[in-house]
């Protein structure tokens, strides 16, 4: 009988107690009695999933894996222990009590229904008797956060991020509020307010798991109030919560000046103004109905010429230079890209390397539904860009390290998530249906990637041309756009060209784009990408041809030179 996946592992001299699911650093025990300096030292990166593990160790270079051999083979590995609820907890002092309903204003009533108590906690370096705030779940309470009057804080380890008051809510009700603060939601409480929730982690939190986890849950809420702090993170939060709920059914609270959030309010206004507040909140803008003040700030902005410019791609060479015919590309929220060029002349990798550039230097994420590779292979060759090396086996054998390939993936995993069509031909209203959950599910999805548009199924109206449907199909890709604040990347093809006298290809215009002429004069930018295939030449020409905003670039030809080793640009 073969040895279980354990008894391998022992085999190798791992001791299990030390290993967990996952990617990690252990001590070697292949070079680790041999070293006379940092013998504790964990130089050996290993990676342990489902199928199995491998590992590579950065002093002795021992490299090895081992594999289950069925999928009920499983090693019961640390994690980090979850918070069982488990504390003895106390009714308030009077101090605590009189801070509460003399100085902030919480009603008793409010205090009930939130089981308000306190308990001992580690807070500022010492263990002290703090108020607590209780999180539930069916009944069980799953975390505690901790406050003292004097404004100190902490909260139980391993404890699950949900919001505060959720097993209060009653899911019948259509309206839902999410404040910021345990203090903003009792004083909710406290103007009667009964379907309240605060955010887990308050404004700083920029993942909102809660929001995943929680997904089926928050659809039955047909109006969400957001009723967050009155400064840049409190509107921040706003703003992000509204983007991924969907606006459609989220209103926001205007406070007047001189408030901060919903329990300064009664403690300076009392109960009745926290109602009225709430009562008087405006639904975000409908899609296709403005009002004048929506766009005040917007105009008053532009007045004095605080206009809102592209990001950088991180290719220095698309920001622009002072050379006169030169080109620039920046990119935008909410508007929509179009890419061609002959076949095989860069244009999924430009794009590639456009996206990596945004997710490095501005955190940005991306939904990407491309044909071009399969998945596999475009990890690995977005590893190359991000890493410098190569990904696949060259002369000089410069080839990625397992070490360096594995932080670069947890990144690209971090950043880049894929749509893929595995039961029917994918069609443009499908993908954006798709990205739609994921800009719901995903913090800070700003890009959609649909590369290329020859591949997806077109069902065209009856009675309607091809030029009448692309016009259609391209106006719904900018609607889509601007309304959830993503930048989409288009790859369209050229029509089949003619080839120069020397064998060339010529360079192709907007005209030249297989389909209709609405290409061009729908989308907001135009790149051609242009590849200089004489044998060893790395120049590469990008004919920026459109630019409908000037914050996102000039028309001109950027000048790039590209590494095949790596798919990097400079």
């Amino acid at each position: 009988m073969s040895a279980s996946f354990s008894e391998q592992l022992i085999k190798e001299g791992f001791n299990l107690q030390s290993l967990r699911d996952g990617q990690q650093k252990v001590i070697c025990p292949s070079c680790n009695h041999t070293r006379k300096k940092h013998k504790q030292e964990p130089c050996l990166s290993m990676l342990v999933d489902t199928q199995g593990a491998q590992w590579n160790c950065h002093h002795c270079n021992w490299t090895g894996s081992v594999w289950r051999d069925d999928s009920s083979q499983q090693v019961s590995f640390k994690q980090k222990p979850k918070f069982n609820g488990n504390v003895p907890t106390y009714p308030l002092s009077d101090e605590m009590l009189s801070w509460f309903i003399n100085d902030r204003k919480i009603t008793q009533e409010a205090l009930d229904i939130a089981e308000i108590c306190s308990a001992d906690a580690f807070i500022g370096g010492k263990k002290q008797r703090a108020i607590a705030f209780l999180h539930k779940k069916d009944g069980q309470i799953t975390n505690i956060k901790y406050r003292t009057v004097e404004k100190q804080f902490s909260q139980t380890s391993g404890g699950e991020r949900l919001p505060y008051l959720w097993h209060l809510v009653d899911h019948s009700n259509e309206k839902l509020i999410i404040v910021e603060g345990e203090l903003d939601a009792l004083a909710c409480l406290s103007a009667g307010i009964k379907n309240v929730i605060s955010v887990p982690d308050g404004a700083g939190d920029k993942k909102m798991s809660y929001l995943e986890a929680l997904h089926k849950e928050f659809k039955s809420f047909k109006q969400i109030v957001l009723f967050t702090d009155d400064d840049k993170q409190g509107i921040e939060l706003r703003e992000e919560l509204a983007r991924r709920l969907g606006k459609v059914r989220c209103w926001k609270v205007s406070l007047p000046s001189g408030h901060k959030d919903a329990n300064d309010m009664l403690m300076q206004n009392g109960q009745v103004a926290v109602l009225d507040v709430i009562d008087n909140a405006t639904p975000y803008p409908l899609k296709d109905l403005r009002e004048t003040h929506d766009y005040v700030e917007d105009a008053l902005r532009l007045l004095h010429n605080d206009v809102r410019t592209g990001l950088s791609t991180g290719i220095k060479a698309m920001d622009g230079s002072l050379d006169d015919g030169a080109g620039a590309y920046r990119v935008r929220a909410g508007e929509l890209t179009l890419i061609s060029g002959v076949p095989n002349g860069g244009k999924s990798e430009l794009l590639d390397a456009i996206i990596l550039g945004l997710a490095k230097n501005h955190a940005h994420r991306f939904a990407i539904c491309s044909f071009e590779n399969p998945v596999d292979e475009h990890i690995n060759k977005l590893v190359a860009k991000l890493v410098g090396k190569p990904t696949w086996e060259v002369a000089n054998g410069n080839k990625v390290r397992d070490d360096e390939w594995y932080p670069a993936v947890e990144f690209i995993q971090e950043h880049f998530y894929w749509i893929r069509s595995e039961d029917e031909p994918p069609t443009i209203e499908w993908c954006l249906n798709t990205a739609t959950n994921a800009v719901q599910r995903y913090p800070n999805l700003r890009g959609l990637v649909l590369d290329p548009y020859n591949e997806f199924e077109h069902k065209r109206p009856a009675g309607y041309t091809e030029t009448e449907y692309v016009s259609l199909m391209l106006a719904s890709i900018k609607r889509w756009a601007s309304t959830h604040g993503v930048h989409v990347w288009l790859v369209a093809h050229p029509t089949k060209l003619r080839r120069n006298m020397d064998g060339s290809f010529p360079t192709p215009t907007a005209q030249d784009i297989s389909g209709s002429a609405n290409f061009y004069n729908k989308c907001d930018n135009l790149l051609i990408v242009e590849r200089d295939f004489t044998p060893n030449s790395l120049e590469v020409r990008v004919h920026v041809k459109k630019i409908r905003f000037r914050q996102s670039g000039k028309l001109g030809v950027i000048e790039l030179k590209f590494d095949p080793n790596t798919g990097n640009y400079s």
